[in-house]
């Protein structure tokens, strides 16, 4: 990704730790919830 592609340049390290922070949170609670079911 390129620093063009951001949307706002003068917080594009913010927008990529946001932005992998959501998609590490939704791993977390996916993986979590899929524990849950499987182990009863």
């Amino acid at each position: 990704m390129k620093r063009n592609d951001i949307p706002f340049r003068r917080h594009w390290l913010y927008y990529l730790v946001l932005k992998y922070g959501v998609i590490a949170v939704a791993i977390v609670v996916t993986l979590y919830t899929i524990f849950r079911l499987y182990r009863g």
